[in-house]
């Protein structure tokens, strides 16, 4: 008998994770597909943000300058000279200022870094642009979310003022009761008017972000969820964000340009060949000239590199300190909602929609008045706006992570390769 029990136990355990796992499969699925969605919508608006644009040519224009500092800073001069007096006489020579101080080195390594700079911007600016138009999908669906709500709240009081109405008639209730139910409706109609033109202004924003219509299909993704977050991968996290490696690259510009001031303020000599004939006479000529740094030695460019070196550096350092506080911000902020959100989900849910139908019963049955029935209704109405905003919030700290990590790329193109 119980080898029996046991041989049930272990099928019925057999059968379970037959149905969960192609449950999970497809649980699993729809996160991609959604996750995709969003990845096809983030890249299609890149595509055309005239920011990024701007960006990239940009950056073509410094990768130009950089094919230029690669050429001598230079060129030779060529010098024709002809005198018709009582004698006659010409010349024609050649001078080459010498790059002494090797300053085209200096000034190439300068620009070789401004181009590394220009590549991490861009990098910055296309995941500040993604955050945003990810927090306008989500304010997008989230407005669309509540307006739903507020025409199902209105559809409600349309609904419960006939019957009021009816009831009124046969003397169930009072003519005042009645007139609350009408000013109930009155108001969620003005509320529903509102949300609705919020929805506008929201769709509006989103239109300015991406250049189109956020398509119907777009869904967000249920099931988020970031793991606990040591100092030491804050630290790490933090050092390798583009916005921190920018700031970085722009304190190696500010290094590289003191020694750049140091070598272009030197001066560099000429050298002059040239070769002619007076009257009969041959003439041949060799000169030499050097600047004389003796009223402006040009100390003041470097001294004032020097200032923009340390202020650069100051100004890395609090980037990094910036953004390694906001990671751990977006971190503690996203497990804040999300631990709201999942007790919602498990409880709230199932809870209210029970509660609406007993409160319409009880109304119906006269062992609840309008008054009370309208109250509860609004507070029930109330919970499922602010559980609308709570799931806005909680994609908005997800975002934010992404953002605060430099992990949205990641996550909506590796998510995508998935399907």
């Amino acid at each position: 008998m119980p080898f029996s029990i046991r041989r049930a136990g272990l099928w019925a355990g057999a059968v379970l994770i037959h149905v969960q796992m192609p449950c999970m499969a497809m649980a699993q699925a729809e996160i991609v597909a959604k996750v995709g969605r969003l990845a096809n919508l983030v890249e299609q608006s890149l595509a055309n943000q005239p920011e990024v644009l701007a960006a990239q040519a940009a950056l073509e224009s410094t990768r130009e300058q950089l094919s230029g500092s690669a050429l001598p800073l230079n060129n030779p001069e060529l010098e024709l000279e002809a005198e018709r007096t009582g004698i006659n006489s010409y010349s024609i020579g050649f001078s080459q200022t010498l790059d002494w101080h090797d300053k085209q080195d200096a000034l190439q390594q300068v620009v070789q870094t401004r181009v590394d700079v220009a590549e991490h911007q861009l990098q910055v600016l296309k995941l500040t642009k993604s955050a945003e138009l990810l927090h306008a999908v989500g304010g997008m669906l989230t407005r669309r979310r509540i307006r739903h709500l507020a025409r199902e709240r209105a559809d409600m009081l349309t609904r419960f003022v006939q019957l009021a109405e009816k009831r009124h008639k046969v003397g169930d209730i009072p003519l005042v009761e009645l007139e609350l139910a009408r000013l109930s409706l009155a108001e969620a109609r003005m509320e529903q008017a509102g949300k609705s033109a919020l929805l506008v202004e929201t769709g509006a924003d989103f239109y300015r972000l991406s250049g189109i219509r956020l398509p119907e299909e777009i869904r967000l993704p249920e099931q988020l969820a970031v793991s606990t977050l040591s100092d030491n991968e804050a630290t790490a996290i933090a050092r390798q964000h583009p916005a921190v490696v920018t700031a970085q690259g722009n304190a190696r510009i500010a290094r590289s340009l003191i020694l750049a001031a140091d070598r272009v303020r030197k001066p560099d000599p000429t050298l002059g060949l040239s070769a002619g004939r007076e009257d009969r006479e041959n003439l041949l000529s060799l000169s030499l000239s050097i600047p004389m740094h003796l009223r402006n030695d040009f100390s003041s460019e470097v001294k004032a590199a020097e200032a923009e070196s340390l202020q650069a550096e100051h100004d890395a350092d609090r980037i990094f300190r910036d953004t390694l506080a906001g990671l751990h911000a977006s971190h503690r902020r996203f497990r804040i909602f999300d631990d709201a959100w999942q007790a919602w989900s498990s409880l709230g849910r199932v809870s209210l929609q029970q509660r609406l139908e007993l409160l319409e019963r009880q109304w119906q049955a006269g062992e609840l008045s309008s008054t009370d029935y309208l109250l509860q209704i609004e507070q029930s109405l109330e919970t499922r706006i602010t559980a609308a905003e709570l799931r806005g919030d909680r994609w908005n700290a997800w975002v934010e992570w992404l953002s605060a990590s430099a992990r949205l790329d990641d996550w909506l193109y590796r998510t995508a390769k998935e399907q």
